[in-house]
């Protein structure tokens, strides 16, 4: 198992030399801890971040300190003094400090943590423990946590304390496979334990009273839910009683869209708002705590209304004018980017100002996506309750700037994320997984993922949802370096991946830094634009030799068995790859000239991830074991013997007159007669 032995400083100033009392404590700016005090009544939160501290302080050295309750009598010498104590509050007023922010006394004759909100004392102690060395790269059913805590005979305190308020609001994402079971509580601890507080399975946040639950909200399309439509529960009976709450489809109204699934509502109907209203007061009753309600239409594409007080909502500038596949996607709509964003904004207007009325201190949400990608024409305003969640569905390049004018997708990305973050109003950020649905490939791009966080937050960007990389296996340094990003926009990215590959690959380290960089080299080495994982297949093959190489490299260095899984798990993610290119028809007439046979190097990932039990996603796990297509690879390249038409035209032969005429021998392009 690998161990940190020695403790990075990243910038913060440790003490040269530490005394040690009878505790094996070190003393570091006057301070020499003797025990844990908590609240007379701490929180549940407060309960577990001390509970935390002591197990990890008990790893660390081999003996831990006790909790005490600040009413009890504490042992000579100072201690961590934990949560919203008297001691604290007399100091220190969290209530007027932004959600999250966390205090570190450091120096201090007793050493405060604490922080602002429900989690934020809990967020402080796991930073307390990350400056003592300890380190939380992935969930514990991926490497457990306590694979990555330094042992040493003594503590080392920084001398200066340390405030820090995250660099986003809202934190978080969707990881896959879907938070469920046991899966949720790996994913809440190590969420908690990286400052994360929204990453979720579903459309709400539950991590739970000991983990201070996170940020509570209500996300994703719910105006199937608010209006009931497609295979809703109460879809027939609302729709058969109120057919007006409904989208004018061709003249008639409807409920669902042609394969079923759910549809928009008529929005300049009244009652479509009261119910809308309605409902949302409803679950904000039993939610008080709730931060934002996400207001947003149904996932694309789907029907809008058609009726003319709908399309009278668009105002004049406005070129839709019926239900047209294409408005599902920004770029690409007939009707120009955003064509529903008027009609939509107005219709949230509507609500949050209602809604606003006995619940002022919450957020109404909505998706620009989609048909309302693109703020709207013209001279547009938000209610001050409103906050935007933006999501580019087309994706961003890889390749270039995330204002670079000269690369289309990116270019609109830009545009239109800076006007809505010009409205004042709150703004998150939904991004997608950077590999696209090839989401079993390796993800290293953590150097252009920071220039997008970065870049995102000097827009005002203040708060990140969005879906995660699908598979641990191949994408853990990526989802690590997120959430510290996240946390810290200004992380030392070079760093985390140095310090990453020291932990996790050992004596291996070197080969796997190398290989991190030459993945993520090899996004920009193809021509063109790199979304949605695209550069996977026009990868040169060259470049997928050397990154063999590379993990070839690793694995004739790992000595211990966490380490040899851990190369495996990168080796899977590159065999996906591997399939993946060999799998794409542009590839094919080249895949006998390679030095990868598709079978052999299925067989070989199968065997990895049982022998390592590596945690990719399920439904590659499926294909993978499954009766997954194999291309005819040697038929496809081999020696051609017949050429054959690829357009062939035909009809019917009632008198079975074909064969005599040679019909079948024609080598007319134009249909027959």
């Amino acid at each position: 198992m690998a161990l940190r032995i020695l403790l990075l400083t990243f910038g913060m100033t440790w003490l040269a030399s530490n005394t040690i009392d009878g505790t094996g404590v070190a003393r570091a700016g006057g301070t020499d801890p003797v025990a844990i005090v908590i609240p007379s009544a701490p929180a549940p939160s407060e309960r577990r971040a001390a509970d935390e501290l002591a197990r990890y302080i008990g790893l660390i050295r081999g003996s831990t300190l006790p909790i005490l309750n600040e009413d009890a009598a504490t042992p000579g010498g100072p201690v961590l003094m934990v949560g919203h104590t008297v001691a604290n509050l007399r100091r220190y007023d969290p209530s007027r400090w932004a959600r999250d922010t966390i205090h570190l006394g450091y120096g201090e004759h007793e050493v405060a943590i604490l922080g602002a909100g429900p989690q934020g004392t809990l967020f402080a102690a796991y930073e307390f423990l990350r400056d003592l060395g300890c380190r939380w790269y992935a969930p514990d059913n991926v490497w457990h946590d306590e694979a990555f805590v330094p042992r040493r005979a003594a503590l080392e305190l920084p001398a200066v304390a340390r405030r820090h308020t995250p660099s986003f609001v809202e934190r978080g994402w969707h990881p896959h496979p879907a938070s469920s079971g046991t899966w949720k509580a790996h994913y809440h601890d190590w969420a908690v334990r990286n400052g994360l507080n929204t990453l979720r399975g579903g459309s709400e946040v539950n991590y739970g009273d000991d983990r201070g639950w996170g940020l509570q909200l209500r996300g994703g399309h719910t105006l199937y839910v608010l209006i009931p439509s497609g295979d809703h529960p109460e879809a027939a009976a609302t729709f058969a009683a109120h057919p007006q709450w409904y989208p004018l489809f061709e003249g008639r109204r409807v409920m669902q869209y042609k394969d079923g699934r759910p549809v928009q509502a008529c929005l300049s109907q009244p009652q479509v708002v009261a119910q809308t209203v309605a409902r949302v007061k409803s679950y904000l009753r039993d939610n008080p705590d709730c931060y934002r309600f996400s207001v947003s239409p149904c996932d694309e594409p789907t029907y809008w209304c058609e009726c003319e007080p709908c399309r009278d909502m668009d105002g004049p500038e406005s070129r839709w004018e019926r239900n047209d596949i294409y408005d599902a996607y920004g770029v690409r709509s007939k009707a120009g980017p955003g064509p529903m964003a008027r009609r939509w904004t107005t219709f949230v207007n509507q609500v949050a100002r209602e809604v606003g009325k006995s619940h002022p201190n919450v957020f109404i949400s909505f998706y620009a996506y989609g048909s309302t990608v693109a703020p709207p024409p013209g001279q547009w305003r938000l209610e001050p309750n409103v906050m935007i969640e933006y999501a580019f569905g087309d994706g961003v390049c890889l390749r270039h700037a995330e204002d670079d004018h000269q690369c289309p997708s990116n270019s609109a990305f830009h545009q239109w994320l800076s006007a809505w973050a010009k409205s004042g109003n709150p703004t998150v950020l939904y991004d997608y997984p950077p590999t696209g649905y090839r989401n079993n490939i390796p993800a290293a791009f953590v150097r252009r993922y920071a220039s997008l966080v970065r870049y995102a937050r000097a827009l005002g960007v203040t708060g990140w949802a969005g879906e995660g990389q699908g598979s641990w296996a191949s994408a853990g340094l990526w989802q690590y370096v997120k959430a510290r990003l996240l946390w810290d926009a200004d992380s030392d990215v070079e760093g985390l991946i140095t310090e990453f590959c020291d932990d996790v690959y050992g004596p291996a380290a070197k080969p796997m830094m190398a290989w991190y960089q030459a993945v993520e080299s090899a996004v920009t080495e193809p021509a063109g634009h790199a979304a949605w994982g695209s550069w996977a297949v026009e990868t040169a093959m060259d470049t997928l030799i050397k990154l063999d190489g590379l993990l070839k490299e690793a694995e004739a260095l790992v000595i211990t068995g966490a380490e040899v899984r851990n190369v495996a798990m990168q080796r899977v993610g590159f065999n996906a790859w591997v399939l993946a290119w060999l799998e794409t028809s542009e590839n094919i007439s080249t895949a006998t000239k390679v030095p990868f046979d598709y079978s052999v190097v299925r067989r070989s990932t199968q065997a990895l991830v049982e022998e390592h039990a590596v945690p990719v996603t399920d439904v590659w796990r499926d294909r993978l074991f499954g009766a997954r297509y194999e291309p005819p690879l040697e038929a496809l390249t081999g020696q051609g013997l017949v050429d054959l038409r690829d357009k062939w035209w035909f009809r019917t032969d009632p008198n079975d007159v074909g064969r005599t005429e040679g019909w079948h021998r024609g080598r007319s392009r134009s249909p027959p007669p």
